[in-house]
């Protein structure tokens, strides 16, 4: 990429358009809907195959805080508690559903509990909020001590190997515990461990900018197309050869990551744009995540329950109104925080 282009160049809309399609792919995936594909739930197929999208948005963070003048690492405590005001906001909301949700019955004490000290299955996606607050946290730690962001990477690398290691070579190679240890559980935890890998690992790429932008394009695609070759015959052929129901991480979701993401900023910025997606990825994107898990648990398990109609047609309702509700909580919230924030800015004037 040429300098006139890189100047030019001001936001990069094809990311933004992915992270909220990937939002839409998440709903599906919790959802869980009864449709076939590949002779699996079509589900279990996507969320494998889309395994590198968390990687992906640890690194779209890592990423963009990167700045040449060093504006954006100082400005890291005000993210960090951005991240845990967030945090907040869904452990409240969640509770608060949960305590309605035990009190009809539709929930047990068990599941309540969980949700207020961890996560429950109603819940279950904020562990990635968890682990973006902590991986901020390390990281702003780092910066206030001096120490090199190098040294966040070598610790995500043992995490990384950790998690490759245990759910998918050990599955592949028929090695089910270690000392009595169970490798599958150990990869479903480390999994929220990668974080500490991918998102240095965007910085160190927006870093190393003018290094990444000269790497042939062409080898790029030939990578990421190998990759998700490879990440959807893994899919396919994981249960019935390992006997383990899914893998937390496949070798194809990392080989996909890199590659994709670089080649987003070789997109011309006028091509391949959706305005809409645009919008909700720069803008409604944390409010799509806090809410979705919220209309979507209320809808399958509550509003839709037990409703004599089929199957399909019942997934296909609840799915289409848990995007619908879930864009239109998230619009509100964008609405109501740039109102606040208007009133206040007229209140200091």
């Amino acid at each position: 990429m040429s300098e006139v282009q890189a100047t030019k160049k001001k936001e990069n809309y094809v990311l933004r358009s992915f992270c909220a399609l990937i939002i839409f792919c998440i709903i599906f995936v919790h959802y869980e809907p009864c449709y076939q594909l590949f002779g699996m739930n079509a589900y279990e197929f996507v969320e494998g195959v889309g395994r590198f999208a968390i990687p992906m948005f640890f690194m779209i963070s890592g990423y963009f805080l990167y700045s040449s003048d060093g504006h954006t690492e100082k400005d890291l405590k005000r993210k960090t508690l951005r991240i845990l005001y967030l945090l907040v906001f869904m452990k409240v909301l969640y509770f608060l559903l949960d305590c309605v949700y035990y009190s009809a019955g539709v929930i047990s004490y068990r599941d309540l509990v969980d949700g207020l000290l961890i996560m429950n299955w109603s819940s279950k996606q904020i562990w990635f909020i968890y682990f973006l607050f902590f991986v901020y946290l390390f990281h702003w730690l780092l910066y206030r001590k001096g120490i090199d962001y190098k040294y966040a990477m070598m610790v995500g690398v043992v995490f990384l190997a950790i998690e490759l290691f245990s759910a998918d070579f050990c599955a592949w190679a028929s090695i089910p515990e270690i000392f009595g240890i169970d490798m599958h559980a150990v990869g479903q935890v480390f999994y929220c461990f990668i974080a500490f890998f991918f998102f240095p690992l965007g910085y160190y790429l927006h870093k190393n900018r003018e290094r990444t932008d000269q790497w042939n394009g062409y080898l790029l695609f030939l990578i990421l197309i190998v990759g998700a070759a490879l990440s959807v015959a893994e899919v396919i052929y994981y249960t019935p050869v390992t006997g383990v129901s899914y893998s937390s991480l496949y070798f194809g979701s990392v080989i996909i990551t890199v590659p994709f993401f670089l080649l987003t900023f070789r997109v011309p910025e006028g091509r391949l744009r959706c305005r809409p997606l645009e919008f909700m990825g720069r803008m409604l994107l944390p409010w799509m995540y806090a809410f979705y898990m919220a209309i979507m648990f209320f809808l399958k398990f509550v509003l839709l329950k037990g409703i004599n109609a089929s199957q399909q047609l019942v997934d296909l309702l609840g799915l289409t109104l848990s995007v619908v509700l879930d864009v239109i909580l998230a619009f509100g919230m964008y609405l109501f925080l740039n109102r606040m924030v208007s009133k206040r800015v007229a209140a200091t004037s």
